[in-house]
């Protein structure tokens, strides 16, 4: 059977954020209900996410308003580049990155230094950066094309079943129509042939009792014998 958009979406929400809540009880011993997993937790919450720059753009949407193309990129992420950490965990890697030196952290895409091989590299990283980030996109918008299409597709073969299965039966209407008239066609021939006999039939009776009557009157209308005398 296929599942309706919001139906699928809600399937897959809830696999990830089963998956989700598995991960965090494997890496930190910690149980949280899948209802209640979040991609931002709050400062209350005892875990946070650590993800790779290229994954981010997985952590900025809901986990109760995402796409079924959400869904599965955060569910094939668990583990790799997305992992469970405890929030002091991922404070403390967040401030060693900030007390790094400026030219070891990822420069802003407006800082150039001309003719310098190192300024290259850093445009180079984060143009790959934004390219990466937009193929995620791109192919989160694709899955999404691709399940609608799916659906699309089998909304299509059910009603070409359907106008098969109504084609089939008008023919056999038109069949059964067409045998009906032939039938009646021929109930008329035949009453045709029989009102036919019986007019024949009356006027031969009529005509055989004409002759008759004519045969009476001219017996009772002929000329009468003579009357004989009693003395011969």
């Amino acid at each position: 059977m296929v599942l309706s958009s919001n139906k699928k979406r809600a399937f897959f929400r809830q696999q990830c954020r089963k998956a989700l809540a598995a991960h965090i009880l494997d890496r930190l011993d910690l149980i949280v209900a899948p209802s209640q997993v979040r991609l931002q937790p709050s400062g209350g919450d005892r875990y946070a996410w650590s993800i790779t720059e290229s994954k981010k753009s997985l952590l900025q949407s809901n986990l109760g308003s995402g796409s079924v193309g959400l869904y599965r990129s955060i569910y094939e992420e668990i583990g790799r580049s997305l992992k469970a950490v405890t929030p002091q965990t991922l404070q403390a890697a967040q401030s060693e990155r900030d007390h790094l030196p400026r030219e070891e952290t990822r420069p802003a895409c407006s800082e150039k230094e001309s003719g310098s091989f190192t300024a290259k590299i850093r445009e180079l990283e984060c143009a790959n950066h934004d390219i990466s980030g937009e193929l995620d996109r791109t192919r989160i918008h694709l899955e999404e094309s691709l399940s609608e299409n799916r659906e699309i597709q089998a909304k299509v073969r059910r009603l070409q079943d359907e106008l098969e299965c109504n084609s089939s039966r008008a023919s056999h209407l038109e069949n059964e129509l067409v045998r009906i008239t032939g039938g009646i066609a021929k109930a008329m021939q035949v009453l045709q042939v029989h009102q036919a006999q019986e007019r024949s039939m009356s006027d031969s009776y009529r005509d055989r009792q004409d002759k008759s009557g004519d045969g009476i009157d001219s017996t009772v209308l002929g000329t009468p014998a003579p009357i004989r005398d009693g003395s011969s």
